[in-house]
C-alpha cells in the first residue's frame, strides 16, 4: 500500500484515549511523514493551537471535559488562524452539523463511520480548500488593489438604490467628498440637477437590454460646485451576494475645450486661406496690371499720378491684409501654449 508522503503536523483534541488511538492508527496507515500531537482538553491545545505554524490541521472531539459543542468550535477557531478544522463526534446530529459547518469548519465526521479511507480524503480535501480558499484571497487582495489604487476614480453602487457601496481614493480626490460622505450618497448626488433625467433613463435603458457592459458620457458634479465632462464605463461585479455596477469614470473635461480649440482653429485657417485666395487676390491683381502697362510703356505721362496711387492703395490693403492674418497666427499660437504645446512661431 502507498502511503501518502507529503509531511503534516496534525493536532488531535480527544479526550478518549480508545477513539484517539484508533485515528492514531488510521492516519499512520495512510501518511508516511506525519506527526501527531495529543490533547484531551481544549486548554491544554491552546498553546499549541496558537503556535498555528507548526499545525497543518486540527482533528477535533466535539465535546471535551472543559468546553463543547458550538462554544467549542468558536473559541478554537478565534485561536487556530486559518488551520482547517475537522469536527469529530460520536453523535449524528444534522441540524448541529449543518451549523457548525456554517461556521467555517472543514468537515464533521461521525466516529463510528470513520475509516482510514474517510479521514484520508477528509484531510486532504481540508488542505486543498485552505490552498483555494488562500489562492481566492491573494486574487481578491489583488482586485481590491486593482481598485483603491487606480489612478481613474472608480467606485461600486448598488443599481436598484442608486447608493454608493465603495469608493477609490481617485474618486475622494476627484469629486472632493470623504468615503464617510459617499457612504451616504447615490449616484444621483453628483450630477447637475439638469443631468438628473438623463441619467435616469439612461439606468432604464441599460435596464431594458441587459447589457453587462456600458460606456458614455456625463455631466458629473464636483462638491465645489464644479461641474466636469467625464466618460463612464460601467460593468456589472458581484459584490456580497448581489450583482451591483462597478463604474470608471474619466475626466474628459480638458480633453473637449481642446478639442474644441482645435475646432475654432480650423475654422480660422479655412478664413486664412480663403483671405490668401480671394482677399488678397484683388490688389495683387491690380498691382500685376499696373506693372504690366508699364512694361508695354503705354502709359500717358498725365495717367501716372493715378496710376502710383493704384499702387500704393494696393499695397496699403496688402500690408493690412498681412497684419490681420499676423493678428490671428499669434492668437492661435497662444492659444496652443496655453494648452502646453509649443507653436511654431515660439522656437
Amino acid at each position: 500500500m502507498t502511503k501518502d508522503n507529503q509531511p503534516l503536523s496534525i493536532l488531535v483534541i480527544e479526550d478518549n484515549p480508545g477513539d484517539f488511538m484508533l485515528i492514531d492508527d488510521y492516519l499512520i496507515e495512510k501518511f508516511s511523514a506525519i506527526r501527531v500531537i495529543h490533547k484531551e482538553t481544549f486548554e491544554s491545545a491552546i498553546t499549541d493551537i496558537k503556535s498555528f505554524a507548526n499545525i497543518d490541521i486540527i482533528l477535533l472531539d466535539l465535546i471535551l471535559p472543559d468546553l463543547k459543542g458550538e462554544q467549542l468550535v468558536e473559541k478554537v477557531q478565534e485561536v487556530s488562524g486559518n488551520i482547517p478544522i475537522i469536527i469529530l463526534t460520536g453523535y449524528s446530529d444534522i441540524e448541529l452539523a449543518r451549523k457548525i459547518l456554517s461556521k467555517g469548519v472543514s468537515d464533521f465526521l461521525i466516529k463510528d463511520e470513520i475509516s482510514p479511507e474517510i479521514i484520508y480524503k477528509s484531510i486532504i480535501y481540508a488542505l486543498e480548500r485552505k490552498s483555494y480558499i488562500a489562492q481566492l484571497n491573494k486574487n481578491k487582495k489583488i482586485y481590491q488593489d486593482l481598485f483603491d489604487f487606480s489612478p481613474q476614480p472608480m467606485w461600486v453602487y448598488d443599481p436598484d438604490t442608486l447608493l454608493f457601496l465603495g469608493v477609490n481614493k481617485a474618486a475622494v480626490d476627484k469629486y472632493g467628498y470623504t468615503l464617510e460622505e459617499f457612504e451616504r450618497m447615490t449616484i444621483k448626488d453628483i450630477r447637475p440637477r439638469s443631468q438628473v433625467k438623463h441619467l435616469e433613463k439612461s439606468l432604464k435603458d441599460r435596464k431594458r437590454d441587459c447589457s453587462n457592459h456600458y460606456a458614455g458620457e456625463f455631466e458629473h458634479l464636483l462638491k465645489t460646485g464644479q461641474e466636469i465632462r467625464v466618460e463612464i464605463y460601467s460593468s456589472e461585479i458581484e459584490y456580497g451576494d448581489k450583482i451591483m455596477r462597478l463604474i470608471l469614470a474619466k475626466d474628459i473635461t480638458d480633453k473637449q475645450e481642446y478639442i474644441r480649440t482645435i475646432e475654432g482653429h480650423n475654422r480660422k485657417l479655412k478664413d486664412i486661406a480663403w483671405t490668401q485666395s480671394h482677399v488678397v487676390r484683388a490688389p495683387l491683381a491690380r498691382l500685376l496690371s499696373i506693372i504690366h502697362l508699364l512694361e508695354l510703356d503705354v502709359v500717358d505721362p498725365d495717367d501716372i499720378p493715378f496710376l502710383l496711387n493704384q499702387i500704393k492703395g494696393s499695397g496699403s490693403e496688402l500690408g493690412k491684409i498681412i497684419d490681420d492674418l499676423n493678428i490671428e497666427s499669434n492668437s492661435m499660437n497662444q492659444t496652443h501654449t496655453k494648452h502646453g504645446e509649443v507653436s511654431i512661431a515660439g522656437r
